[in-house]
């Protein structure tokens, strides 16, 4: 057990050195459900939601699209480096393109679908994000 907690604190001790010493200005995400930054909330004609409790329960305290009841993978990875949260992208696209925003965030975009996968067919009845359609936005 000793040794255990003994790499573990190496380990933590060597990834915290390693991220102050290392400037990471954005974080870009791809994935499905343990990524989603809330991409689904946005894409109105998706059935795979998470907008209701206990969805973002315990750290956001309403739901926030997530589908967990507080962070994401990326969430926890941003503030261990020390950079804001990722908006989804649908959720920034809506606001450059209505004018609230100026530009897509400088730390980073969430394109993470929860259901999505890396084929087109992958849950396609669900209308979740492919990375074909992904693409497709960003040209």
């Amino acid at each position: 057990m000793e040794r255990l907690a003994l790499t573990f604190f190496f380990f933590s001790s060597l990834l915290i050195s390693v991220s102050f010493s290392l400037h990471v200005p954005a974080i870009i995400t791809f994935g499905d459900s343990i990524f989603d930054a809330g991409n689904n909330h946005f894409n109105k004609n998706c059935t795979a939601q998470a907008d209701f409790p206990p969805y973002g329960s315990s750290f956001f305290h309403h739901p926030t699209g997530r589908f967990t009841n507080g962070r994401t993978v990326a969430d926890f990875i941003s503030q261990f480096i020390g950079i804001e949260l990722q908006k989804p992208y649908l959720e920034a696209r809506i606001a450059v393109l209505n004018g609230s925003r100026k530009d897509y965030p400088a730390n980073g975009i969430n394109f993470a679908s929860a259901g999505s996968g890396v084929l087109t067919e992958t849950n396609k009845d669900w209308k979740v994000l492919n990375m074909q359609v992904l693409f497709s936005f960003l040209k």
